[in-house]
């Protein structure tokens, strides 16, 4: 495996879920010519290389009958499949407003969450967490509550937000480093 590979996935490895026990264990499994996969489009190798770590916020490795089942004989070697933040982040709010009336409620009328905090059962999710957000779906999502400022000052200690939105979820069995995410 490439170490330009391995070098962008360590880097990025706060951010990452995988099916392994862990990013370097991941990457050993993959053969010499996995398939890459950025924002559900396939690229090329070098695509991938080229593409700017910081903006990475989940990397999924899919090896042996994972890989074949999802993308066929191709992926024999593996797939790596890389969301940026960007993506991420259409998923996570298409994915809230689809399952909380109130959220799209809020939503539409900001059409931003940039004012909003969210919390992952009671962590406060900060920095980079689309990737984190992105995990929830219909398997693992449980609730959604919204929190006004006030509950928000009072109960978490934050003050520069408007609104909470304080997610209950399941932990993905696969997360790498699930425990401190969520």
């Amino acid at each position: 495996m490439s170490f330009r590979l391995l070098t962008l996935v360590l880097c990025i490895s706060p951010f990452i879920l995988f099916a392994q026990p862990g990013p370097k264990k991941a990457i050993k499994k993959l053969g010499a010519n996995p398939i890459y996969i950025i924002d559900s489009v396939r690229v090329s190798k070098q695509e991938m290389m080229d593409y700017d770590a910081k903006q990475v916020t989940l990397v999924h490795v899919l090896t042996d009958s994972d890989a074949i089942n999802g993308y066929g004989q191709e992926a024999i070697d593996g797939v790596v499949l890389i969301e940026s933040k960007k993506f991420a982040t259409k998923r996570y709010i298409r994915f809230l407003r689809k399952v909380s009336v109130q959220y799209d409620s809020i939503y539409k009328a900001t059409n931003t969450d940039t004012t909003f905090q969210y919390i992952v059962n009671d962590k406060i999710q900060k920095g980079d967490f689309a990737g984190n957000l992105a995990l929830i779906d219909d398997d693992n999502f449980l609730a959604l509550t919204l929190l006004t400022a006030e509950e928000l000052k009072r109960d978490y200690g934050i003050n520069d937000k408007l609104i909470g939105i304080l997610v209950k979820a399941r932990r993905p069995d696969n997360l790498f480093n699930g425990k401190k995410k969520f």
